[in-house]
């Protein structure tokens, strides 16, 4: 346990504290922050001093967020602002009233994004334009508004990318073709924008969320079992998915930071070592 938090009861181990600790003071606008990564980032963030807009299509459950967050850190600036990735005027218009509210920006945290799952053949066109306007257009939208604000000065974005780009689960080759075009994006801007002292990269992250839970939650009994099975085969440490706290929003803040003011147009695989271990399964016929 770190006391560094206002509350004195950070979970996370020292070192991880201080990583987290290091960007206080900067100015961070989060994207889908109503659950899974976005929300426990806001919430850890806020504890150790970055002040930050956040930022949801689900204005209830987003809002109800901010304000916990605020009464428990008074004196982090915190702000709710009603987000749809998928309209391009509406990317802009939050980036520019998170300026208004921080005074200035520093990082772009891109943490929303849409899964469904259907099997190949028989998925609908609305459902892959509804996807890849999520989770490619919404990226793209989000990166462009962001952009003239940290070009004057430098700054850093991580988007989310997914191992699935590379390594697909069943039922999700939209999901899959859709990060990887994220990846793809994250990469090229990072080669154009790197002259302006912007850090553009993207986290792959395999960690417990309602995503994940969601997904199981569509599978069959018995599939469900062959699963979790199969993914706890391929981690290499712990034999489990990662906790966002623990494992994962200490990497988000080094990325944030100055200390990794070398790293840029990076796909960044914060998996327990899945994309490491291929598992193998003897046909018994």
């Amino acid at each position: 346990m770190c006391p560094k938090t206002p509350h004195g009861d950070c979970p996370l181990e020292e070192t991880a504290c201080h990583i987290i600790s290091s960007i206080a003071g900067k100015r961070v606008l989060i994207t889908g922050c109503a659950s899974g990564i976005g929300k426990t980032t806001a919430e850890v963030f806020a504890a150790h001093g970055v002040h930050m807009v956040i930022c949801d299509i689900q204005d209830k459950v987003g809002q109800s967020v901010a304000s916990e967050i605020s009464s428990k850190n008074p004196n982090t600036k915190i702000k709710y602002q009603h987000l749809d990735v998928t309209a391009r005027s509406e990317c802009h218009a939050v980036v520019e009233a998170a300026v208004r509210f921080l005074g200035g920006l520093d990082s772009l945290i891109h943490a929303a994004g849409h899964i469904h799952q259907d099997v190949a053949e028989t998925i609908t066109e609305s459902e892959i334009d509804h996807m890849l306007d999520v989770n490619i257009k919404g990226t793209i939208f989000m990166n462009q508004a962001v952009f003239p604000y940290l070009k004057t000065r430098g700054g850093t974005i991580l988007n989310f990318g997914s191992d699935l780009a590379s390594e697909p689960l069943p039922l999700l080759a939209h999901y899959a073709a859709s990060k990887g075009a994220v990846q793809s994006f994250t990469r090229a801007i990072a080669r154009e924008w790197g002259k302006y002292g912007v850090r553009v990269n993207a986290v792959l992250p395999a960690v417990l969320t309602p995503m994940i839970d969601g997904y199981r939650e569509n599978l069959e009994t018995e599939d469900v079992a062959g699963h979790d099975v199969f993914m706890n085969d391929r981690i290499c440490l712990g034999e489990k998915f990662g906790d966002v706290e623990i494992d994962l929003v200490p990497v988000l803040a080094f990325l944030v930071s100055d200390a990794s003011c070398w790293i840029t147009g990076q796909l960044v695989p914060v998996n327990g070592g899945l994309s490491l271990t291929l598992v193998f399964r003897q046909n018994p016929g």
